[in-house]
């Protein structure tokens, strides 16, 4: 089998989106591939003159009103969420689900009453119009709205319209917003920058969903009529000439036909109000589509997303496949894989002792793997060769008792250098870990030791920062915190390292810590930050919420299974977050997340066989980040693509974690 099919970098947006400076530098997914081709033509989504926004299919075949009043309906690049307006917030919704979504409130202050949302770039994104300015904000509603552009010198800026490419069109009237003038369309190149007017006397601008070409109108003769134009300002065509007003166009996402509404005055046979049309551009024809009597016309786009399961013959081999399916072996360099620069040894045996690792391996850039305590498996050995260039360092983690002496001499005998963290627990060797990992961490996550759900989470999310982390992992003893873990926090001020509790038991143990003075460097009143959800499920939910800002990947292992847990959080540290499952359904919390983030979610990564996550869970996640079978699923056996797939690059985004994620809902505050 080619070792060099395993997996395609996606990464349209992870580059587009630097050059915007919208997101941090992080590589694209891990992997995520999807089917050749567009987006399919889904349903249309209008708003009815009482202000209630319709899903309709094209041929007025099935109609369903939205339970939420709102208009200016648009949809995410995978149609599975839509933006909409209400009132003075943006709201968004799970198309199959509207009470699934979030409200992106707006700033205090005059000026800001929200116009025309849209989705740009991935799905992460939405523009949006305030106050003669185009505004900016997260999808999630995990960043204040902001403006788009540095100054507003240059014009009123309104009626934006994205594309997945980073390209967007919008019309700006005037030199500002107090000056009156005629408005034209724009394009912005969110990737380089640039600006470029396409047509004067122009508005209500729709982009294609390849970016090249926006559609618009413009009066002529008293009427509003339609015009295509490229994005470089050339090949302006008029496209509709009858006396009637076409309004608001909207491409289909095959890009071969434009909706729009026009108003009738009506008469005995045909209901005074709008009507939906169809423009075919291959045939100039125009279709009316039977009952849909409304504005504000939006097409939903039905794109695959992307599933992969990683696995081997048991957990032991999924390990080894997790780190296949990301590091590329020595003196190659596979599209989508990593160079290794180091790895991190636990025992196969001892969960404890292996629930900070991926804090340190994504710190490190390299896998975790597992071996024997008493000695260096051989599968491990032979991964170790093939992706880790000798003179690397290889870490162990635990003290002898954990990894013996014949696992680190067996590790310097292939040409690496063996480094033991350890300490005389698994709470002090947590410790050790930590300190490796930096000497000013910015973030110290505190769990349990004795249930690796939540350290194993944690874990993943202090990885996430990558080579340049700065936020650690210390474990507690149940509700007890030992001396090594109060004294490594005694040293950092509370004010200044932002201490995170994991669960209740962490909570409890930082309570009684402090309370009985442990920690005298700390000041009689100081914060920390709670996570504490009912389930191992709802608190990974809960981390990812806090600690991602719309992440294009997850992974989901097994909660059963910690394994399971360390393969998928070290394979994806760094592009998103570890989320646990049932076996044989997929868990509530982790099913509401993965929707509530649908529209940036384009490709989920499940560890384990079927043993660990069933077959069945496959469609429910599909369902969750998608439309319905909207997806590709790709089996990585041992880590590697079968040949039989027929894949090309997931268009995707890679989100980081927040820079300064926003810990205000989770602060605790305590005065002694």
């Amino acid at each position: 089998m080619n070792m060099l099919t395993r997996r395609i970098l996606a990464a349209l947006t992870g580059a587009a989106a630097l050059a915007a400076g919208l997101v941090a530098t992080l590589p694209g997914p891990a992997a995520a591939v999807q089917s050749s081709g567009q987006a399919g033509d889904g349903k249309l989504l209008y708003t009815d003159v009482g202000g209630w926004m319709h899903f309709i299919n094209t041929d007025g075949s099935w109609q369903s009103q939205f339970s939420t009043s709102g208009n200016q309906g648009a949809w995410s690049a995978d149609g599975s969420q839509v933006a909409f307006v209400n009132g003075d917030y943006i709201g968004t919704a799970w198309a199959d689900s509207e009470d699934i979504g979030i409200r992106i409130p707006m700033p205090s202050g005059s000026g800001w009453h929200p116009h025309d949302p849209t989705f740009w770039y991935g799905g992460g994104d939405i523009v949006f119009t305030a106050g003669g300015r185009l505004r900016l904000t997260a999808a999630d509603g995990t960043r204040t709205p902001k403006a788009l552009f540095g100054t507003d010198a240059d014009g009123c800026d309104s009626q934006p319209s994205g594309a997945v490419n980073g390209m967007l069109a919008f019309v700006r009237t005037g030199t500002s917003c107090a000056t009156a003038g005629t408005p034209a369309v724009w394009v912005y190149n969110g990737r380089s920058g640039a600006f470029t007017k396409v047509a004067d006397d122009a508005s209500e601008p729709s982009i294609s969903p390849d970016g090249r070409s926006v559609a618009f109108t413009r009066r002529i003769d008293g009427h509003k009529q339609l015009f295509t134009v490229r994005t470089d300002g050339t090949g302006v065509t008029q496209l509709t000439t009858d006396a009637t007003d076409h309004n608001r166009p909207a491409w289909s996402p095959q890009g071969d036909r434009i909706a729009y509404d026009i108003y009738v005055s009506g008469n005995p046979d045909v209901p005074q109000g709008p009507q939906v049309w169809i423009h075919d551009l291959g045939t100039a024809t125009e279709t009316q589509v039977p009952m849909a009597d409304g504005t504000n016309v939006a097409w939903q786009p039905l794109r695959d997303n992307a599933i992969s399961r990683v696995w081997g013959s048991d957990s032991y081999d999924t390990n080894i496949a997790a780190s296949k399916w990301t590091w590329n072996t020595v003196g190659t360099s596979t599209p989508g894989l990593e160079n290794a620069k180091a790895a991190v040894l636990i025992s196969k045996s001892d969960s404890a002792y292996a629930t900070t690792a991926t804090s340190l391996a994504g710190k490190k850039r390299g896998p975790v793997l597992m071996t024997s305590g008493t000695g260096l498996d051989s599968p491990v050995q032979t991964e170790l060769k093939r992706m880790l260039p000798k003179g690397k360092t290889v870490y162990l983690i635990g003290g002898s008792t954990i990894l013996n002496s014949t696992v680190a001499s067996k590790v310097t005998s292939l040409g690496y250098v063996a480094k033991r963290l350890s300490g005389t627990s698994r709470c002090s060797t947590s410790v050790a870990v930590a300190k490796t990992v930096t000497s000013t961490p910015k973030y110290v996550f505190v769990a349990t030791g004795t249930d690796y759900h939540n350290a194993l989470a944690a874990s993943s999310a202090a990885g996430s920062m990558g080579g340049s982390g700065t936020a650690t992992l210390v474990l507690t003893d149940g509700t007890t915190m030992t001396s090594s873990v109060y004294g490594y926090l005694n040293k950092y001020s509370p004010s200044t390292t932002k201490i995170i509790t994991v669960g209740t038991d962490a909570e409890s143990a930082l309570a009684k810590a402090y309370n009985a003075g442990k920690m005298p460097n700390w000041p009689s009143k100081y914060s920390y930050y709670r996570v504490a959800g009912g389930t191992p499920q709802s608190n990974a939910m809960q981390l990812a919420d806090l600690w991602w800002s719309l992440p294009s990947n997850a992974a989901v292992a097994s909660v059963g299974s910690w394994r399971g847990g360390v393969s998928a959080s070290s394979a994806m540290t760094t592009y998103g977050p570890l989320l646990w499952t049932d076996t044989t359904s997929l868990s509530y919390d982790t099913k509401r997340y993965l929707m509530r983030m649908s529209s940036s979610m384009y490709h989920v990564a499940v560890f384990g066989g079927t043993g660990s996550v069933d077959a069945s869970v496959i469609p429910k996640i599909g369902a969750a980040i998608g439309v319905g079978t909207h997806y590709v699923y790709t089996p990585y056996y041992k880590g590697v693509v079968p040949q039989t797939t027929a894949a090309q690059p997931l268009s995707a985004g890679s989100y980081k974690p927040a820079a300064s994620p926003d810990l205000a809902p989770l602060r605790v505050t305590i005065k002694r």
